[in-house]
């Protein structure tokens, strides 16, 4: 694998990886569990990136969404409900919702309690993820 040594060489493969995306797209070639020669290239190059981006840049890892958030996203989403509504429904004002929302907040038992009472989530998911 050629590795990424300047930021030159960088924006240039990001460029690719953004042309390939669009043209795998455009043909129908870039669904999950494909493996064509675009799906190959774009991992490649994405990995050369990703080294890059590790040596150079200094970005942080994104960080995933815990099961528990996503459970309460999919919950508001399928019940037609926006973060207002969420908070609303679970005694919080929007501002500590958003933060337990983004994990700067942690869950309290209270609040856990309202998303079993109330939401009907799993006691058991709840107690591995807050």
């Amino acid at each position: 694998m050629e590795k990424i040594t300047t930021r030159e060489k960088y924006d240039e493969t990001k460029s690719r990886v953004e042309q390939l995306i669009a043209e795998a797209t455009q043909k129908g070639l870039l669904e999950p569990d494909m493996d064509n020669e675009y799906t190959r290239e774009i991992a490649s190059l994405s990995q050369q990136m990703a080294a890059f981006e590790d040596d150079y840049l200094n970005i942080l890892p994104l960080r995933q969404k815990s099961p528990l958030i996503t459970t309460i996203e999919e919950y508001f989403y399928t019940h037609g409900m926006k973060q207002k509504d969420g908070a609303k429904m679970l005694g919080v004002n929007e501002s500590q919702f958003s933060q337990i929302m983004t994990g700067r907040r942690r869950i309290s038992m209270s609040f856990a309690k309202r998303l079993h009472s109330k939401l009907g989530i799993d006691a058991n998911l709840i107690l591995e993820y807050a």
